[in-house]
């Protein structure tokens, strides 16, 4: 579905990661994995148009694209949920989900409402749509965020360390909401290092280390200490 191909990308003298070959193929969630410093935020921000690489290129359905920022992404469908979520407190989920799309200038919420709440009821988020965002927990700002990727056609859907901020129970809501992403037919990649997160939730596991891609492997075939020793 998504692929870099010889991608390089440089700070100053030290490349933060250097001639990477990957890819995601479609209907599978792929656990992103290796130590501090790796680059895997880096490398998916690429694929996000945050940073645009010195070497390479990226491929979308098999043909070349340019990314040069988030928009470009988006109109490829892919969205990309940060660990530091980008969304308006004083604004409603709604009014955050549609925040920034182009369009007439005075929108018909009625209608764009009723159209997200089928999208919330088709994978089985639990948010109500007429709250602010300063009343929302943690977990609800990170469903406004998945919602509002959903909402502008994203169908490879990148999240950056999801559980960080989760609690156990709330972390296994995300995993069953992903595994109807994925039912789908969208591509979920999560950036993480809780590797037994990764065994549970993923159909495969991409390794990068010290900025080089190592090896996708499939995830009924690894361990804890065979990702483990690609990682270090």
């Amino acid at each position: 579905m998504i692929q870099a191909n010889n991608v390089t990308l440089r700070l100053g003298k030290r490349a933060l990661f250097e001639d990477v070959n990957i890819k995601f193929t479609e209907g599978n969630c792929y656990g992103l994995i290796g130590a501090n410093g790796a680059g895997k935020s880096t490398l998916m921000s690429v694929l996000f148009g945050l940073y645009q690489p010195e070497e390479g290129e990226i491929h979308k359905d098999g043909k070349k694209v340019e990314i040069k920022d988030p928009n470009d992404a988006n109109d490829l469908g892919i969205g990309m949920v940060h660990q530091h979520f980008k969304l308006v407190d004083v604004l409603t989920a709604a009014e955050n989900i549609v925040l920034g799309l182009p369009g007439k200038a005075r929108l018909n919420m009625k209608k764009i409402t009723e159209d997200i709440q089928k999208l919330v009821n088709k994978y089985g988020f639990d948010l109500d749509l007429s709250k602010k965002i300063y009343e929302m927990s943690v977990s609800e700002k990170q469903t406004v965020e998945i919602v509002k990727m959903l909402y502008r056609g994203a169908r490879i859907l990148i999240l950056d360390e999801p559980t960080a901020v989760l609690t156990p129970q709330e972390a296994d809501r995300l995993f069953d909401i992903l595994r109807n992403m994925r039912d789908d037919g969208c591509s979920i990649i999560i950036i993480t290092h809780k590797l037994q997160e990764v065994l549970a939730l993923s159909d495969r596991v991409a390794i990068l280390r010290k900025g080089q891609y190592i090896d996708t492997v499939e995830t009924a075939q690894a361990n804890v200490q065979s990702l483990s020793e690609m990682m270090v």
